[in-house]
């Protein structure tokens, strides 16, 4: 098995210390002009519409909009909540890693942001089908079956589709 490792090198503050940031302790790249309180368990919303930024649009089909040429191509991408039915925009889990394993055994790890967005870079290129689980806090919750996309969000919205029940999410707290 060959193990490779993508650390995307955010800022990590720990989930549950976004409530009560103001635009003064923003991490860079976050300020008042695209962030926004939130009623979500994150407390901040995304307000930048398709301002680039590895921040925008958590919740979103981001491989389908990447795909019309805004932006880099991934091929793995998505956003992690800790509820099923968590709004589009609203932020969720950072510092929690996205395990993918190809069906060669190649295993790639991703580590989501501040806004709870991972996604693929460079020359990671998958094998698919591919299984799926997140790891936060000493906790896993895998995928139930292989999946022959990386689009995580075409599934996982916060109704849920073809056969997701909703959001990608931490394993219980």
């Amino acid at each position: 098995m060959t193990v490779r490792k993508a650390s995307l090198g955010f800022v990590t503050l720990g989930f549950g210390l976004m409530v009560g940031l103001s635009a003064q302790n923003l991490p860079p790249g976050l300020n008042s002009k695209n962030t926004a309180p939130s009623d979500g368990p994150s407390a901040l919303k995304w307000t930048g519409g398709n301002r680039e930024s590895q921040y925008m649009n958590p919740g979103l089909d981001c491989i389908g909009c990447h795909s019309k040429g805004e932006g880099p191509r991934f091929k793995i991408a998505g956003t992690v909540y800790t509820k099923l039915d968590e709004k589009d925009l609203d932020f969720g889990v950072e510092g929690a890693s996205v395990v993918v394993t190809d069906s060669k055994g190649t295993v790639f790890t991703y580590k989501t942001n501040k806004a709870g967005n991972f996604m693929s870079r460079g020359s990671d290129s998958p094998v698919y089908p591919i299984t799926a689980k997140v790891v936060f806090n000493g906790k896993e919750n895998a995928m139930a079956s292989p999946q022959r996309t990386g689009n995580c969000m075409m599934c996982h919205s916060a109704a849920g589709k073809g056969g997701a029940p909703g959001r990608v999410i931490v394993a219980g707290k």
